[in-house]
């Protein structure tokens, strides 16, 4: 069977090389998945001709498009120019010396054709391709995304799988952070215009399994409390339809947390801090609400979540319900198209980070039914059935404003992922002081 057919001699070279080696243990099976792959695919796989017009030789998905047998073609070095790469890739796999974004194409072999430059390579963040927001808007490729307000700090993925051998043996001999979350010679398409096939095809692979795909029978219907978020209208993610019982949505908090978890100390240089910790299990301490936490009162729900809130102790969230996976114009990677509405503006800041929370969440002006004069954000959590917070003297929390000790607080002073111990004021469980 011919897999991707050589046009030049080099081809037939190339599959021989590859012949050699795919049949060996260590590369079996890549070898039988690639011609599967996004990558691989061969009629719309990779093909870097509009870098290097030579490269137009090799058919679509071929090899050559990524990794170079020789130093040149013909006796001229392909481009771009800049010497031998490892793995015989036609540039660096990375520059460890980028420690923050703004990110050059440059900057990493993936960027060479997921940009806006060169070989575009269209790919749209979340919120459009499962989220219902309007085609075209945002990042339109993986550059772009990585170069936004919030992104994984790539040069922080490096340090983390490096330091871990023993967890991510595997990744001293790719050291493409990319890679972490990717296997290049596995991952499928898992979107088209038509949006067919998702999510049977999986683009991603955890870091602790990288010779494996992620999300292809790992689906949120194993948590029998997710119910799947707006797309748009009363449709739901992830591809528009009528679908609650997240049959058709990879396992993302099983993804996710293979990194964020108790266990795991991940230091970001973007905020100079190490980031919190998440437990999404059903033990431990700073258990989160979002997972298998039950709540322990009455929320303020917005469909499609309050039909059945009643009938369920809690909601067990998808990581990419409310976030995105390479980064995003908003604080915290928070999507800017949440449960089928777009966010009131861009969030600069965890104070803004309220205009994500009411996307899910009612606000005092829709829960407290028109008894609210303003959007003071008291009612809800003081006033409400079920209150998950007494009234005491409202200085304790809030900083004096015009009309005295009322300054509202944005949800993000009091809740978030792990915040979920009884706070150092009293009885209330859910809450926890800086």
């Amino acid at each position: 069977m011919q897999l991707f057919p050589p046009r030049t001699i080099n081809g037939w070279l190339l599959l021989l090389f590859l012949g050699l080696v795919w049949f060996t243990p260590a590369f079996s099976a890549v070898a039988a998945s690639y011609p599967e792959s996004a990558h691989g695919n061969a009629t719309d796989g990779v093909n870097a001709a509009a870098i290097e017009s030579n490269l137009g030789a090799y058919a679509t998905g071929n090899c050559a498009h990524c990794h170079q047998m020789h130093a040149s073609m013909e006796g001229v070095e392909p481009n771009p120019v800049d010497g031998p790469a490892p793995h015989a890739l036609f540039t660096a796999s990375f520059n460890t010396a980028r420690t923050e974004n703004p990110y050059l194409e440059t900057d990493n072999f993936c960027f060479a054709c997921h940009s806006g430059f060169g070989q575009q390579v269209v790919n749209q963040d979340y919120s459009v391709v499962f989220g219902g927001a309007t085609n075209g808007t945002g990042p339109q490729s993986i550059l772009t995304a990585f170069n936004q307000a919030s992104y994984h700090n790539l040069r922080d993925i490096v340090t983390l799988l490096g330091a871990n051998p023993t967890t991510y043996g595997w990744f001293g001999t790719v050291g493409n952070p990319c890679s972490a979350c990717h296997n290049s010679h596995l991952a499928k398409a898992n979107w088209d215009s038509s949006r067919t096939g998702f999510p049977l095809l999986s683009a991603i692979s955890r870091p602790d399994n990288h010779t494996s795909l992620w999300g292809e029978t790992e689906l949120m219907q194993s948590y029998s409390a997710y119910e799947a978020p707006y797309a748009f209208d009363t449709l739901r993610e992830p591809d528009g339809v009528v679908a609650t019982d997240g049959s058709k949505t990879p396992d993302y908090p099983g993804f996710c947390t293979g990194c964020h978890n108790p266990d795991t100390g991940i230091w970001s240089t973007s905020l100079n801090r190490e980031l919190k910790r998440l437990n999404w299990g059903i033990s431990g301490t700073q258990r989160d609400k979002h997972g298998p936490l039950a709540r322990d009162g009455e929320v303020q729900l917005r469909e499609p979540y309050a039909r059945v809130a009643g009938g369920k102790s809690n909601f067990v969230l998808s990581c990419l319900d409310c976030h995105e996976a390479h980064g995003s114009e908003n604080s915290m990677l928070l999507r800017r198209r949440i449960n089928g509405e777009n966010l009131e503006g861009v969030l600069s800041s965890t104070d803004a980070m309220s205009y994500a929370c009411k996307r899910c969440h009612l606000d005092d002006l829709a829960a407290a039914a028109g008894t609210m004069t303003a959007d003071r954000g008291e009612y809800v959590p003081h006033k409400s059935s079920g209150a998950p917070d007494v009234q005491r003297a409202c200085g304790t929390c809030h900083p004096a404003g015009t009309g005295g000790n009322d300054t509202p607080i944005a949800c993000g002073n009091c809740h978030g992922h792990g915040m979920n111990d009884s706070w150092a004021g009293g009885s209330q469980s859910g809450r926890q002081t800086f």
